[in-house]
């Protein structure tokens, strides 16, 4: 029954020993060595957690008979629940505490919870989401997934706590293993059963049916979906718990509008989110909300908080003991030093990201690190490793149907292995695959025009110059709608003002031939050849924009645009 070892308290409610013969018993037993005593009292615990000798429990259980093993192996689980709950609503004031206990009685509340699942116990469902918590925090992937597959059936009517329970932790499962078109449909089937009927139920349903649509790149109705549940979150009682969702909320639309590049609008989602984590003294929250706000800083090149934001994350996740958030935390670190070109320290960071991911199964998160390792061994020119780890990516991605990430990994794969002689024909066929998923998804969140640009490479390269010339307008059309665009330019404001100026002021022009010989010095060739031509009077868009990539062309369109609005 208990699984070698349980926090005194349990055992004293569970065997209903008195304290007085609890403790002539126990001295007993720490003289023979069968347990051994771990005093809590640092973490403001009066009990001690009891660790058994394998051979301890085993024997007293075989001297009970049948009737007494099971009245105890009912209290154990209706304790252990009890002990869930407690932890459950603890963990949001005082996570070190609750990690602290949960992580040792993670064995009793395991073997409990199979127990009441199979016993069909009316609270056995709740009983699970709340161990799943635990197990979410610890990266314990397969055991929630067991657990879900135990419980799968065990709804008892579309309007039931029990069949709400059951379906959503089946939708969670489901996403975190990265089978998100699947989870998206058991989450739509709970909006319909639960009804239009504003309620707690609905609200997080909401939640979960965005993340869906965001892991599967539609951006837009991800959008729509936590702007819906916060509508609904605003209609419901005010309580801790439902502050808590809606800072949820918050933080995923943040990240949404992120992917989006509408950075503004993702800021204030972020800061609302914080301030709701702060005032219910949510430290998980805080953290959380710190590593979407480095992400925010990392792709407006912000890049000293970025580092400074994850590195406060990190630290806090790594006192919660989550492995999960830990490497997910690792993983941006690896982002920002790779963007600051960090070789060495950003393959570090994805190295540890990666070998969290592997230990504890998670292949679909697992693949996105292994994409980052590709793209750092292909910039230190690491050929072969990187199209190793492209490959791997993309065996996961095809595994797991996460078209979005597949789609990426397919287009570096392409845009590497075009470098490589004769191998254009399987190049282009990576290429076109990326596009066909591309095109099912939101564009932004895809970053279409980046495979429109290699397309357009692969095209020069195979001498078809037409159909080149057609990608790279394709890949200016999906750019120009791209929210982030505006914020991207604001870097290059000083040379696109000078440039539109420059056209009718000779003086301008003398004053920006330095500026201009000196980015040819740092690798802007292209653009300073196409700059060039707009200032000897040059106007077409395709001619000016030929074999420039989509960094550089979003700056020749915006100076001819420039010159228009003179």
């Amino acid at each position: 029954m208990f699984q070698g070892g349980a926090l005194e308290s349990e055992l004293l409610a569970i065997t209903e020993f008195s304290e007085t013969e609890w403790h002539k018993f126990r001295v007993q037993l720490e003289a023979k060595g069968l347990i051994k005593a771990e005093a809590l009292t640092h973490l403001g615990i009066d009990y001690p957690f009891l660790k058994f000798h394998p051979t301890f429990a085993p024997s007293i259980w075989s001297r009970l008979t049948e009737p007494e093993q099971q009245q105890l192996l009912i209290r154990h689980r209706q304790c252990y629940y009890q002990l869930s709950i407690y932890l459950h609503f603890e963990d949001d004031k005082n996570p070190f505490f609750t990690r602290a206990i949960s992580k040792r009685e993670l064995p009793n509340f395991l073997y409990a919870v199979r127990g009441s699942i199979t016993a069909g116990e009316n609270f056995a469902v709740d009983f699970m989401s709340k161990v799943n918590k635990f197990l979410y925090f610890f990266g314990l992937n397969q055991d929630r997934e067991n657990l879900a597959d135990m419980a799968r059936y065990m709804g008892s009517g579309v309007d039931s706590q029990t069949w709400f329970l059951t379906q959503s932790n089946t939708g969670e499962q489901l996403w975190s293993t990265g089978r998100y078109t699947e989870a998206e449909a058991v989450f739509q089937d709970i909006l319909r059963g639960l009804g239009a009927t504003p309620s707690y139920q609905r609200c997080i349903t909401l939640n979960r049916l965005g993340r869906c649509y965001r892991s599967t790149g539609q951006t837009e109705q991800a959008a729509a979906t936590y702007r819906l549940g916060l509508e609904v979150a605003g209609l419901l009682e005010q309580t801790n718990s439902m502050k808590r969702n809606i800072g949820g909320l918050q933080t995923d639309l943040g990240d949404v509008l992120t992917d989006m590049g509408d950075y503004d609008r993702a800021r204030e989602s972020y800061e609302a989110s914080l301030a709701i984590d702060k005032e219910l003294g949510d430290l998980r929250g805080e953290a959380v909300v710190k590593q979407q706000m480095g992400t925010l800083a990392l792709v407006q090149k912000r890049l000293t908080e970025a580092v400074q934001h994850y590195q406060e994350a990190l630290q806090i996740f790594q006192q919660l003991n989550e492995p999960a958030a830990e490497s997910a935390a690792l993983h941006q670190m690896g982002r920002t030093f790779e963007e600051s070109r960090q070789w060495e320290a950003a393959e570090q960071m994805y190295r540890q990201s990666a070998q969290i991911k592997e230990s504890q199964g998670d292949l679909a998160k697992a693949a996105m690190t292994w994409h980052h390792l590709a793209i750092i061994s292909e910039d230190t020119g690491k050929l072969k490793e990187a199209e190793e780890w492209y490959r791997k990516a993309i065996d996961v991605g095809r595994k797991t149907g996460n078209c979005v990430l597949l789609s990426q990994h397919l287009t570096n794969l392409a845009n590497l292995i075009q470098q490589l002689p004769d191998r254009l024909n399987e190049a282009q066929q990576l290429a076109d695959e990326s596009l066909s998923i591309s095109q099912t998804l939101d564009p932004t969140a895809i970053q279409i025009w980046a495979t429109y640009n290699f397309l357009a490479e692969i095209s020069d390269k195979q001498g078809k110059p037409a159909k080149a010339k057609e990608y790279r307008r394709q890949s200016r059309a999906a750019r120009a709608n791209f929210a982030g665009l505006e914020h991207e330019l604001s870097r290059h404001v000083q040379l696109i003002d000078s440039v539109v100026r420059a056209v009718e002021n000779a003086k301008v022009r003398q004053e920006l031939e330095p500026v201009l010989e000196n980015m040819i010095s740092c690798g802007w060739h292209n653009l300073i050849t196409s700059i060039r031509k707009i200032l000897n009077g040059q106007r077409d868009e395709d001619i000016l924009c030929e074999g420039l990539d989509y960094q550089d062309y979003e700056i020749i369109i915006a100076i001819l645009h420039g010159i228009e609005s003179k």
